[in-house]
């Protein structure tokens, strides 16, 4: 699956594309909204995550920024943030192709919403060993 992650936090992109790229996928990163805007607009991205709270356009922006665009309008999509989960959960309610993450999450957290955004089971069970469910990014 090819992935757009924008997040300007290095630390958890340190420990979390590694992840994503061993499990077969292709990670493309951004560390602003508008890199990400402008990677969304170069590839076709099959799964974006961002960050809620970034430079630039902040993800919420470059959520509804992507929806119009019809080749994106029902692209799988998950936001993140520290601090703006009213936001985040407030979309997530009204999209099923959107989740949202509370930072700290677990990676068994991330692979449950991938895999509700996606319908694809590309993780399946949560609590084995490889989902590190006590592992928070």
């Amino acid at each position: 699956m090819n992935i757009i992650i924008a997040d300007d936090d290095i630390n958890l992109l340190s420990m979390l594309v590694p992840h994503l790229k061993h499990a077969g996928h292709t990670v493309e990163l951004a560390s602003n909204g508008e890199e990400l805007l402008r990677k969304i607009k170069e590839s076709r991205a099959e799964l974006i995550i961002s960050d809620i709270n970034m430079p630039g356009f902040d993800g919420v922006e470059i959520y509804c920024k992507a929806r119009a665009m019809p080749e994106y309008s029902a692209c799988p999509f998950i936001l993140w943030s520290g601090l703006e989960a009213a936001k985040g959960q407030a979309l997530a309610k009204a999209d099923p192709k959107l989740r949202f993450l509370k930072k700290p999450f677990s990676l068994a957290a991330l692979h449950k919403a991938m895999d509700e955004v996606t319908d694809l089971p590309l993780f399946g069970d949560y609590d084995s060993p490889g989902g590190k469910p006590g592992l928070k990014i």
